[in-house]
């Protein structure tokens, strides 16, 4: 048997938790990211971290949490279940169509992250982000970066 995967500790604070919302906040209406697109733009080591940002949204928050995925394209199922059809409802209507395995076509729905100038105004460290991707050796369309 494999042991299983850490997720890196990283303090959990709410201005972490706020970080990774104004980034999610800047996916448009029938895009989708991925948690680990969330993750690398946020500095964080790991996926999970955005996940757990996004399952400890309060109900009726504005942040579009429906509109992050798996790497597979594909919602992630909750542990305690529940609102893996609402986040499939919410998509659909947005225009964001599934197949049937469940899954985004990203080469028509994926976010290309967000835009240099909300990074500049945000005070993120564009080259350093661009260098985090190309570690990570993350490909796919929303990953044109380039220094």
């Amino acid at each position: 048997m494999l042991p299983k995967r850490e997720t890196p500790k990283v303090k959990i604070d709410e201005a972490l938790f706020r970080r990774i919302y104004a980034i999610v906040r800047q996916v448009p209406r029938g895009q989708v990211a991925t948690y680990g697109q969330i993750a690398l733009v946020a500095g964080l080591p790991s996926a999970r971290i955005a996940g757990h940002a996004m399952a400890a949204l309060p109900s009726g928050s504005k942040v579009p949490w429906h509109r992050i995925l798996n790497s597979q394209g594909k919602i992630s199922l909750r542990k305690e279940g529940g609102s893996d059809w609402e986040q499939r409802r919410r998509l659909q209507a947005e225009g964001v169509h599934f197949d049937n395995r469940g899954r985004v076509e990203f080469r028509k729905v994926a976010w290309e992250g967000p835009s240099w100038t909300w990074l500049e105004k945000n005070g993120f460290d564009i080259e350093e982000l661009i260098l985090r991707g190309q570690q990570k050796r993350r490909t796919g369309a929303w990953c044109r970066w380039r220094l």
